[in-house]
């Protein structure tokens, strides 16, 4: 099989890489070090979530490596999304965001939040209502929780909410310009599988749900605040020659 054939055939794989590529130039430009760590961070925690992809039978099909129901592909999405989700929330506030010092998530709010979630999605599904519809009303149940437990974070999750939708829409918009056939892989079924501007309906709303819900568990399980204040990336220091002290005059 020749280059083209393979990325032809894996559309979901490399659209993937490149997102990956292209997230990681403009974490790296990020210009407070917790910040960027705090991305990675976030799309590691994200990657067990990969299996939940099992669920999308019913709402799209793509061509994974090895013909899987789930794959690397999906494990890349995962870290991409939750790194992304954040992103615009992150930037917006990267002059007030203070990170904990502790290396990692708060391990008992993580069980506290994403049990519960997994929980109401395994529910959610059993009853009959799709993947999509499942994860979405899950994530918009996690929101209205969270903004009791952090109402001081809901403009940090409105930055996500917005941003993450557009920055996503834009990422399928450029995945379907390059591979204009893999918009196939999307079952019709109404409503998640309606085009709206060129972009299936199911991909519009979980963007902005999932935008809402991952800036708040972002902000619970790895105890973000925003300061009053703004403060400087830099702080200003004197030059050698502006600090020596203030001559004595003597008294005449």
């Amino acid at each position: 099989m020749s280059v083209p054939q393979v990325l032809g055939t894996y559309p979901y794989l490399f659209s993937d890489i490149l997102w990956l590529c292209g997230l990681m130039l403009v974490v790296r430009s990020l210009p407070v070090a917790s910040h960027r760590r705090l991305l990675v961070r976030l799309g590691l925690t994200m990657i067990p979530n990969f299996l939940f992809s099992l669920a999308d039978y019913d709402y799209w099909n793509p061509m994974r490596v090895g013909g899987w129901a789930a794959g690397p592909e999906d494990m890349l999405f995962t870290f991409n999304a939750a790194a992304t989700a954040c992103l615009p929330a992150v930037w917006l506030y990267r002059h007030k965001l203070i990170v904990a010092g502790q290396p990692g998530p708060r391990i008992g709010r993580l069980l506290a939040v994403g049990i519960p979630a997994q929980c109401a999605f395994l529910v959610l599904f059993s009853m009959g209502r799709s993947g999509m519809a499942s994860a979405i009303l899950v994530q918009l149940m996690a929101v209205g929780s969270l903004l009791l437990l952090r109402p001081d974070l809901w403009r940090f999750a409105a930055a996500g909410g917005i941003g993450f939708s557009m920055i996503y829409c834009g990422i399928v918009k450029t995945v379907f310009w390059i591979w204009p056939g893999f918009v196939a892989c999307w079952k019709s079924t109404p409503p998640w599988g309606l085009l709206l501007f060129g972009i299936p309906f199911g991909e519009i709303v979980w963007a902005a749900s999932f935008g809402l819900f991952w800036p708040l568990f972002a902000g619970y399980v790895f105890d973000l605040r925003l300061s009053a204040v703004g403060r400087s990336p830099r702080p200003f220091i004197l030059p050698k020659e502006s600090r020596r002290p203030w001559p004595r005059f003597a008294r005449g």
